[in-house]
């Protein structure tokens, strides 16, 4: 059998874990910089089906640890769903659900505990080796899909998330974790379809979520396919805005032309001079559709690009303009600016799909300054590290792998995130292939 595409070159899975001590570093790397760069992506094991799809693989985490200037090491582990403890001959910590169990998009710290995360499934706990402790439905209260992307409140502290099932339900769930980890609540909110939904967006007092033409099909599911979406041009596009601390299932709703977005970059509310809130903008990566063509990944000839929504509070209607035209996905800011108005961030540009790619950082004003790989290497997404607490906007660093789609090489890269363009000051040359993974987290050493 002819293997898949998102199962080859930089896509290609490893078989082994392995942790590896004293890497090696050309050039040097802030001695500030003192924690644990996780990544997270899919490492199927194998067999894989010539129609694999990208995000159906079973989800690796790699991490690379920095202290005092050193790169002191790098390990690697599968999550231990109920189905990888399986394939690996293991005892799992998860009893089977009759439902989706992927854990392989996300790796989200929240109240002392350390979550690996995938959009319509159940997250699960790890510690800071790696270990897969337990699948985690916070105290027992969630039994629906959970997000791939929840956000903090940085006034409260609690965590927001839109969560669905895939199934035929056209229900999304707005979940509230509050700072203790328990369940605050869950509104349930009614959609047009049943929508895939991988991220939302938030203000400081709203929750921007969207309802896209990628939807579930029975008749897909039943047949086995492993993600059971189907792109419907003819289906109604919306954008809701919700309070974020509603109990209700209120959303006003925007309507938009045909699109689709993974990915929120920031949103943030503008009021008038009378104090009246005037406008909601909302930064997003867009797609001009999804899942057409192509039902194993994003192979569709439409490339993502920044785009920026507008919302007029006071008339109902939406604006959507292309604010940068460059292929470019896996946007990051400054996460103290989450919900506020912001200048800084960081997306990675992609050249084409099996190699060459960038980072690109935008300065909200239009500019933007960028760095270009060597040929044939994919970088992952970029994960912006304040310089401190007290640093200005995008005053700090950005880290992030890449591995050469022919050769595997890997390394990790660290950039002065206000000298992107100068290239990166430190390199550390990571011991083993690291295929494209989607996201990650900065772990301050204080908080392992």
């Amino acid at each position: 059998m002819t293997t898949g595409k998102w199962v080859r070159g930089p896509y290609a899975p490893v078989d082994q874990e392995v942790e590896v001590f004293d890497l090696e570093v050309i050039g040097s790397i802030p001695p500030e910089l003192n924690g644990m760069l996780t990544r997270i992506g899919p490492n199927p094991i194998p067999p894989h089906a010539e129609d694999h799809n990208l995000f159906a693989g079973d989800g690796m985490v790699h991490a690379m640890t920095l202290s005092n200037g050193k790169a002191t090491s790098y390990k690697n582990r599968w999550v231990r769903t109920e189905d990888v403890s399986r394939k690996l001959g293991e005892t799992p910590v998860a009893d089977p659900v009759d439902r989706q169990d992927t854990s392989n998009t996300h790796i989200v710290p929240f109240a002392g505990k350390l979550y690996a995360m995938t959009e319509a499934c159940i997250p699960y706990q790890l510690d800071s080796s790696l270990k897969t402790i337990m699948r985690d439905t916070f105290d027992g209260d969630i039994a629906q899909g959970f997000t791939a992307h929840p956000h903090t409140d940085p006034v409260t502290g609690r965590l927001h998330a839109i969560g669905f099932d895939v199934n035929a339900e056209t229900i999304a769930t707005h979940f509230v974790i509050e700072p203790d980890g328990s369940l605050g609540w869950k509104t349930d909110i009614q959609l047009g379809g049943s929508s895939w939904i991988h991220d939302f967006a938030m203000t400081e007092n709203f929750a921007i979520i969207w309802d896209m033409p990628l939807q579930h099909r029975q008749e897909l599911q039943d047949a086995g396919e492993q993600a059971p979406y189907k792109w419907d041009p003819d289906y109604p596009t919306r954008v809701g805005i919700r309070p974020l601390n509603a109990k209700t299932p209120d959303v006003r709703w925007f309507d938009l032309e045909p699109c689709f977005v993974f990915h929120a970059v920031n949103a943030w509310e503008v009021y008038d001079e009378a104090g009246g809130l005037s406008e909601i903008i909302c930064d997003v990566v867009q797609f001009a559709k999804m899942f057409d063509e192509d039902r194993t990944g994003p192979g569709d000839a439409a490339p993502p690009q920044l785009h920026r929504w507008v919302f007029n509070m006071k008339t109902g209607q939406m604006t959507d303009q292309m604010i940068d035209q460059r292929i470019q996905e896996y946007p990051r800011i400054d996460d103290r600016y989450w919900g506020k108005p912001s200048s800084f961030a960081v997306t990675t540009e992609l050249f084409n799909s099996d190699g060459g790619s960038g980072l690109i950082v935008h300065d909200g004003r239009g500019n933007a300054s960028s760095y270009g790989f060597e040929e044939r290497v994919v970088a992952s997404e970029g994960v912006f590290v304040p310089a401190s607490e007290t640093a200005d906007e995008g005053e700090g660093w950005i880290l992030t792998f890449g591995v050469h789609a022919q050769t595997g090489a890997s390394k990790a890269s660290v950039f002065d995130a206000t000298k992107v363009s100068d290239g990166p000051v430190g390199e550390i040359i990571l011991p083993q292939r690291v295929p494209v993974t989607f996201h990650g987290s900065w772990i301050p050493e204080a908080t392992l």
